[in-house]
């Protein structure tokens, strides 16, 4: 199973949407050309957020870690190029995406119609949603509940919880 996984996100990074810019409906892009840049300089410079446990994180070691970067490293291996992992100013990322950056992002992303219009996005390898976590006790226990009350987000991210 974890074969399959691997290459299939590998049959995915290599179909050249590699979050490099222009529009984005399933089809190739005419004129992106951001996979034979990458092969062509030969390394991935993936865009992470490094405090995203379990997706990316550091380590005891101050080493990036995590399952988005384990997958990075299987398919820049498999790939035969060197994978750099560079953290972003998650507010940022789109900045960082246009002017070259990094090469893509790899961790929690959510896919967006706005998004689309400006970026290329493969399919989603992993189904995820916005929650909001409370405790046992408490009074909120629905969307609704949070009417006038305060919460907190990470700046950028999404802002529609299921």
């Amino acid at each position: 199973m974890k074969r399959t996984v691997i290459a299939v996100f590998c049959v995915l990074l290599a179909a050249g949407a590699v979050f490099a810019g222009g529009k984005s409906d399933g089809k190739a892009v005419k004129g992106d050309n951001s996979l034979q840049n990458i092969m062509n300089k030969k390394k991935l410079v993936l865009g992470l957020d490094d405090s995203f446990p379990p997706m990316g994180f550091r380590n005891d070691k101050n080493e990036i870690v995590g399952y988005d970067v384990d997958l990075a490293k299987e398919v820049t291996r498999r790939m035969g190029i060197e994978l750099v992992l560079q953290p972003i100013d998650w507010n940022a990322k789109e900045q960082e995406l246009n002017t070259g950056e990094i090469d893509c992002i790899w961790n929690g992303f959510t896919i967006t119609d706005e998004r689309k219009q400006n970026l290329l996005f493969t399919p989603p390898y992993l189904k995820n949603a916005q929650v909001i976590v409370v405790k046992t006790n408490s009074p909120i226990n629905t969307l609704k509940d949070l009417a006038g009350k305060t919460a907190g987000t990470q700046a950028g991210s999404s802002k529609t919880p299921r």
